[in-house]
């Protein structure tokens, strides 16, 4: 009954409203889904997944075991996702049509890529050998018959067994001295060992990569370093061959990336990108384990991942997205943001 003072609302329109009303006619808020990438559907039974060469299957690896600065990146993989779903949903809530990017001044139209989530790889918390080995056993699996994969990790070590199960699955069709690596980092990550991990943590995963067999350091480029590091490691893998392309040489555009894409692009079949989200400055992505200062701007970011994604990208990682540490959430929706670049604009066709 309503009350003393009356009511100025008549429910029998809501209830007419609800009887008329079509539901999931169109796509749900930004922030309202099931968190899989960009609303993906989940397949967890992987025996199912079609051997197909232009599926991209996605992965968590929610594990920060060797983090040595502030924890929290295995966090990151279910904060990507739920950031991911705003991208989904601008998708399906407007209609395809041709657009034009502000920024740079070029047309361009989304793809409609087959995506997949295949949910989060197993890993053992405390025990960084074992979940390198789950990891690179499962990745392997995911990526078989040619499949493509985005993988988003916790700390950088994550990236040791994601390449390696890339490295397995794509020997079986192409030579290793045809696969690439690029690490889009602040860092180099070519460390050896850490006396509180070992050989397996997020400062030796570019290390470990470059010494699987057949790998060659001139199909390895670390691209936007910008922290200090020893002059020793440095020429040693200037004397090798590995590119550098550091933050400082991005500061008057991103001639050396694009220098480095072709160089890349003739000698190798395959590339895996690998992405550590400090490579920006701690002023544009707070939420990560090492404050990184003098990192790329947002838009520097952007001109490199266009070029990047020139390459024959066969897979590729987010890293060290810790949203703990970013109250305001742009950290991870940063990271999305280029996901989605990636599958829907640059590689999505």
């Amino acid at each position: 009954m309503p009350d003393a003072g009356g009511s100025s609302f008549d429910p029998s329109l809501l209830l007419k409203a609800a009887e008329a009303a079509r539901p999931r006619d169109v796509g749900a808020p930004g922030w309202a889904g099931v968190p899989t990438l960009f609303g993906a559907e989940l397949r967890t039974d992987w025996s199912l997944l079609p051997l197909d060469p232009a599926l991209w299957v996605a992965a968590g690896v929610p594990f920060d075991g060797t983090t040595s600065s502030r924890p929290g990146a295995a966090e990151g993989p279910r904060a990507v996702r739920a950031a991911s779903l705003i991208y989904a949903s601008g998708l399906s809530t407007r209609a395809v049509e041709p657009m034009t990017d502000m920024r740079t001044g070029r047309d361009f139209e989304y793809g409609n890529p087959s995506v997949v989530d295949a949910g989060d790889l197993t890993v053992f918390p405390s025990d960084p050998m074992a979940t390198t080995a789950s990891v690179a056993a499962g990745v392997r699996e995911l990526l078989g018959g040619g499949r493509r994969g985005i993988f988003l990790v916790g700390d950088h070590s994550c990236t040791i067994g994601t390449f390696t199960g890339f490295y397995l699955s794509r020997r079986e069709t192409v030579p290793p001295e045809r696969i690439g690596f690029v690490n889009l980092d602040h860092h180099f990550d070519f460390g050896d060992t850490s006396s509180l991990h070992g050989p397996i943590y997020h400062g030796s995963n570019s290390r470990r990569v470059s010494e699987l067999p057949g790998m060659r350091p001139e199909n390895i480029a670390f691209v936007g370093v910008g922290d200090v590091t020893r002059r020793k490691q440095l020429g040693h893998l200037v004397d090798r061959g590995f590119s550098v392309v550091s933050s400082a040489d991005l500061r008057g555009g991103a001639e050396k990336v694009e220098a480095l894409v072709d160089q890349l692009g003739e000698r190798c079949d395959v590339v895996y990108l690998s992405v550590d989200i400090d490579v920006l400055d701690c002023s544009v992505a707070p939420g990560t384990g090492n404050v990184t200062l003098g990192g790329l701007t947002g838009g520097a970011l952007l001109d490199v991942w266009e070029l990047l994604h020139r390459l024959p990208i066969g897979a590729f990682d987010m890293a060290e997205v810790a949203p703990r540490l970013d109250p305001t959430g742009r950290t991870p929706q940063i990271a999305a943001r280029l996901l989605f670049d990636a599958i829907f604009r640059l590689q999505g066709g």
